[in-house]
């Protein structure tokens, strides 16, 4: 490690991180409403004389649209080398007593705190330490903490229209295992048209439930035996026609994860194939698929050389470069398509995030803003 960077390291304000996030998390802020965090990241900047500006998302972009804008860091010389990218919104609330923020030790509970305002906490923090350090960075760096990811990444959208980098570090939960590949994501409403009769006389009638049923059934095992290694979830089902009705509608809809390489294609192709099973079955009913959103999977050489230098900040931190394939969605794929390499690394592990008992370790936060220091030192600086 050299001198440069132990001073920059030294200079993490590893309490006030803590407070940073407790802060965050403390202000609910699901998609749309995302100000209340975010304008707690924008009082540290503040306090600490770090100058950002606020990106106002363009008319149309989803509800309360006057009111939402990414907040973006800009040092050194530009374009930027790096970019660091991070989203402030969470999922709706599941359980207000659950989910309630309270600390364990090193463990944090609370919505947010590992998908992902640790993240954020972390690099206002490593930024703020560079900025207080004083050395004067020789290529650019953008930090952008956005809106909307949650939903479909109109804040990332929004801000890659502006700004881009060949390289963009994304602090998503990861426990900090750097994330070189990325899954596809799928998402898919299947609906059902069926016959109304009688429950008592159910053979007068053709039930969309049950040839949705069918179909969902089909949909799961062709993709279990299926060797693309997808990962298949109902998300939804609905329908129904009341009392002693045979159903007459449903409606389901169904995420499906796919490794790099794996096209939206082939996953059309399993749908269709598991429709076709399942209307034989049910001839009387109408079944039809709609694919609704598709984010392309991508790879990227462990050994690619806008990636040494990370390989370098996490040999300098002491953490372990072993780069995997983050199997989740996230605004990845469109830097990707931007022509920007994506590292996904945060602290916080995916298992955790959308549920219930979401935490994070605060060692690990810490050692986050080491990371990211350590990164905007080997990019930016070095």
């Amino acid at each position: 490690m050299s001198n440069r960077l132990n001073t920059i390291l030294e200079l993490i304000d590893e309490e006030q991180l803590v407070t940073l996030l407790i802060d965050a998390v403390e202000q609910y802020s699901p998609s749309y409403a995302e100000e209340p965090a975010m304008q707690v990241f924008a009082e540290r900047l503040n306090e600490c004389g770090v100058r950002y500006m606020r990106q106002p998302l363009p008319p149309g972009s989803g509800p309360a649209t006057d009111t939402r804008a990414n907040l973006i860091i800009e040092l050194g010389p530009q374009p930027s080398a790096l970019m660091w990218v991070g989203h402030v919104d969470t999922v709706p609330l599941i359980d207000e007593e659950e989910q309630r923020l309270h600390r364990d030790g090193d463990i944090l509970h609370g919505l947010g705190t590992a998908d992902m305002k640790s993240g954020c906490a972390a690099i206002v923090e490593a930024v703020i330490a560079v900025v207080k350090s004083g050395v004067e960075l020789s290529r650019g760096l953008t930090v952008a903490l956005v809106v909307g990811e949650e939903e479909y990444g109109d804040g990332s959208e929004a801000l890659l229209e502006w700004r881009t980098a060949p390289l963009t570090l994304i602090g998503e939960p990861t426990g900090l295992v750097p994330c070189v590949d990325h899954y596809g994501y799928y998402e898919c409403r299947m609906t059902v048209k069926g016959a109304r009769a009688h429950a008592a006389l159910p053979e007068m009638g053709a039930s969309a439930i049950h040839a949705m049923l069918a179909w969902m059934q089909l949909i799961l095992e062709s993709g279990a035996e299926a060797t693309h290694g997808l990962t298949i979830s109902p998300r939804q089902i609905s329908g129904g026609a009341g009392l002693f009705m045979v159903a007459q509608e449903c409606e389901a809809a169904i995420d499906i994860h796919a490794p790099p390489g794996v096209e939206h294609d082939v996953i059309d192709a399993l749908i269709e194939q598991a429709r076709m099973a399942a209307q034989a079955t049910h001839p009387r009913c109408e079944l039809q698929f709609e694919q609704l959103y598709w984010a392309t999977g991508y790879t990227n050489p462990a050994d690619d050389p806008l990636l040494g230098a990370v390989n370098r900040a996490f040999q300098a931190t002491g953490l372990d470069w072993s780069p995997t394939a983050f199997r989740s969605h996230s605004d990845g794929s469109l830097f990707h398509q931007k022509g920007s390499i994506p590292l996904i690394c945060g602290p916080g592990h995916l298992e955790v995030a959308h549920t219930r008992h979401e935490h994070v370790s605060l060692q690990e936060t810490r050692d986050a803003a080491r990371l990211y220091a350590a990164v905007i030192d080997a990019v930016c600086i070095g």
